[in-house]
C-alpha cells in the first residue's frame, strides 16, 4: 500500500467526480486507509469536493455524500479546518503549495481565514434549520 499521494494531480483521463475535472488537489489524506478531501478543479475553478466515507459523517446531512459542490467550499474548510491543516503543513511543501493556491499556508490558514469559515458555517446551519 503506498504512503504517498500527490497533492496536485492533472487528470490524463475522465474522472469519476459528476464535474468536467481537469485536476485534484488532496486536501487531507490517510495513506492507512486511502480516506481523504480532494478538492476537484475545472477550467473555471474549482468544481467540489470528493470526501471519502470516512470524513462524511462529519457533514451536515443536507450535504452529506461522495460529492459537495464548491458553492460549500467555506463550510467544508470550517468542518475539516484542523485535518486539512494538519495534512497540509505535515506534508505539502510551502513552495507547492503556493504554487496551488497563490498564497502561503500561513494566509490560507490564518485565523481571518478560519473565521470566515466559521461565520459561513454558522449561516450554513441558520439557513438550514428554519422552516421551509
Amino acid at each position: 500500500m503506498s504512503t504517498e499521494i500527490e497533492f496536485h494531480k492533472v487528470y490524463t483521463r475522465n474522472s469519476k467526480s459528476p464535474w468536467d475535472d481537469l485536476a485534484r488537489v488532496v486536501m487531507a489524506w490517510q495513506p492507512e486507509t486511502k480516506q481523504g478531501i480532494y478538492m476537484h478543479v475545472g477550467v473555471d475553478g474549482i468544481n467540489g469536493f470528493a470526501i471519502s466515507r470516512e470524513f462524511q459523517s462529519k457533514l451536515p446531512a443536507s450535504i452529506r455524500g461522495q460529492y459537495v459542490c464548491s458553492v460549500y467550499a467555506d463550510i467544508i474548510f470550517h468542518i475539516f479546518q484542523k485535518d486539512i491543516e494538519e495534512y497540509c503543513q505535515s506534508q505539502i511543501e510551502q513552495r507547492i503549495f503556493k504554487n496551488t493556491f497563490i498564497v502561503g499556508q500561513d494566509v490560507f490558514f490564518s485565523e481571518i481565514a478560519k473565521i470566515q469559515w466559521q461565520m459561513s458555517y454558522d449561516k450554513f446551519l441558520e439557513q438550514n434549520s428554519q422552516p421551509q
